[in-house]
């Protein structure tokens, strides 16, 4: 376990007793069929899932799951507010994720090296870019899941870019223009999405590295990390940078935060 990520293992033969797709409130998984197969209930009837398939689950409903012989079925579980700011999928919900989805290869691999490490000598520093590189990896995945469920629809530029901002926030290089970048868009094509909902992609760029912050603040797993690394850390370029972030949030001052939690 590296902060609030989870890595299971489930290996039929071995692990019958005890199912990694559980009802676990406030939880959702990115599961991969490394070998074998698995099917599992929903809403719309039985599927079948195989080698190499991968699926996001909301852990909030109970799934009937058979799995079939030769099944090892690895696991990243987090959090479900940590995919808050998209449509993160419904409790029970199957959703598919693409094989040609660009980070489901990288996050599985990145998984399984990590699944081996013993999360307890790892410091705190080394702990905390594990725990983000994994959320942000499902993060990523997530998005273009959503993007692929929603094929068909009416593209909605200023949903896509809030997914990817909430994505990448800690990264201290993501702007305006690579956002519309990585979503294909011009520059004024992106304002213009992010102006008709009453908002810049700036601020909401700003506001997620902010809320990204607090998190940390008020988490007692970071109290190592001074106010300068947690402003480092969340895609600003220190802890005065965060402290005038906040404020322009309407948000109290970092250390302030922090004691508050404390108190």
């Amino acid at each position: 376990m590296f902060g609030s990520v989870r890595i299971r293992e489930f290996v039929a033969g071995r692990d019958d007793a005890r199912s990694r797709l559980d009802r676990v409130p406030g939880l959702i998984g990115l599961h991969s069929v490394r070998s074998g197969s698995i099917d599992i209930g929903s809403p719309s009837g039985t599927v079948r899932l195989a080698e190499n398939d991968a699926f996001l689950l909301n852990h909030d409903a109970t799934v009937l799951t058979s799995p079939l012989k030769r099944l090892r079925l690895l696991s990243i579980v987090l959090p479900a507010e940590v995919l808050a700011g998209f449509a993160a999928p419904a409790p029970g919900e199957i959703r598919p994720v693409s094989p040609s989805t660009s980070l489901l290869d990288p996050a599985v691999a990145f998984a399984e090296r990590a699944a081996v490490v013993d999360a307890d000598p790892v410091s705190a520093f080394g702990n905390y870019y594990l725990e983000r590189l994994l959320q942000e990896m499902v993060l990523g995945v997530a998005v273009e899941a959503t993007r692929a469920a929603a094929a068909g629809l009416p593209p909605d530029h200023h949903r896509d870019a809030l997914n990817l901002i909430t994505a990448q926030a800690s990264d201290p290089l993501l702007s305006p223009r690579g956002v519309a970048e990585q979503l294909r868009l011009s520059l004024r094509q992106l304002q213009r999405a992010f102006r008709a909902q009453g908002t810049t992609v700036e601020r909401e760029i700003r506001r997620s590295r902010v809320e990204h912050a607090i998190g940390l603040l008020t988490d007692p797993a970071y109290d190592r990390l001074s106010i300068e690394e947690i402003g480092r850390y969340s895609g600003l370029s220190g802890g005065s940078s965060l402290a005038r972030a906040m404020a322009h949030e309407g948000r109290r001052a970092p250390l302030e935060v922090r004691r508050r939690r404390e108190g």
